[in-house]
């Protein structure tokens, strides 16, 4: 069995918590630059959902809609964040579709409420904003099973809210 110099182990072992040490640091310094908040220079303060419904109607063409529930989806050319929603996206539409909603994707580079993508708007058949926010939060916004997606299943339900989700951190790309 051979024998360990002892001033080497301790040598090892410094090594050893520096590298840990290094890599936890860099782990928090990659992890905090992709977590932004979603309103994050505030567009949507002060707006309610009957102004953002005004502004966010007009991306809905009113020969298609039918007087049915539509979901608007925001993206931006170049958003490395778009990727990390699309199981949510997905998960979006095979609702949306089975129950007759308008589905319209929407590709912005800038807008005055509109404060960041990937997001998304859900109006009911009326008009009115049901949801507009991110469809999750989060590191790769997978902390959440999705903010839109609840909001939609509680439309098919019957139940209506107008949530506009101003306070949320995850990948998200300004607008």
């Amino acid at each position: 069995m051979p024998v360990l110099n002892s001033n080497l182990t301790k040598l090892q072992l410094i090594i050893v918590l520096v590298w840990i040490g290094f890599t936890v640091v860099a782990f928090i310094y990659f992890v905090s630059n992709k977590l932004v908040n979603f309103d994050f220079d505030n567009k949507l303060e002060g707006i309610d959902h009957k102004l953002l419904a005004t502004s966010l109607i007009p991306y809905i063409d009113p020969v298609s809609i039918d007087k049915k529930n539509t979901v608007l989806h925001f993206s931006s050319p170049n958003c490395d964040c778009q990727k990390y929603s699309e199981t949510h996206i997905q998960d979006i539409n095979k609702m949306a579709i089975d129950n007759e909603f308008n589905i319209i994707k929407v590709v912005i580079n800038e807008h005055y409420i509109i404060p960041a993508t990937p997001s998304v708007a859900i109006f009911d058949a009326q008009g009115e904003i049901i949801y507009f926010g991110p469809y999750g939060q989060g590191l790769a916004c997978s902390q959440t099973s999705g903010y839109a997606q609840t909001m939609l299943n509680n439309l098919i339900k019957g139940y209506k809210a107008n949530i506009i989700v101003k306070e949320a951190q995850g990948c998200y790309c300004q607008v």
